[in-house]
This record gives C-alpha cells, structure tokens and sequence, in this order.
C-alpha cells in the first residue's frame, strides 16, 4: 500500500505543533472564526493531497 509522503509530512508538522495550535485555539481572546480556519486548513490539505488520484485508486 502506498503512504503518500504529503499526508505523513502534514501529520509529522501538526503533532510537533500541537502545542502551540492547542494554547491558540483555547486562549482567553480567540477568535469565534479560528477553529473553522483550522478545519479549511485540515479540508484543503487533504483535497490536495488526493487531487492527483484516480477514483479506482482509493
């Protein structure tokens, strides 16, 4: 089975940063629209991450 490369990159950066997107998410002042920036963030990754692969392949 293949591992795309991006996927385990993208998930490598986000557990080393974790910490820092967790104290941003949950301080005092944060945004209502932050967690939302997050999950586009998750969404658009993940669309190009698999944008290159045929639907067979899935």
């Amino acid at each position: 089975m293949y591992i795309n490369r991006m996927l385990v990159l993208g998930i490598v950066i986000t557990l080393v940063a974790f910490p820092v997107l967790a104290d941003w998410l949950t301080s005092d002042y944060t945004a209502w629209y932050r967690p939302y920036i997050i999950w586009c963030l998750i969404i658009i990754f993940t669309w190009w991450a698999y944008r290159s692969r045929h639907p067979d392949e899935l």
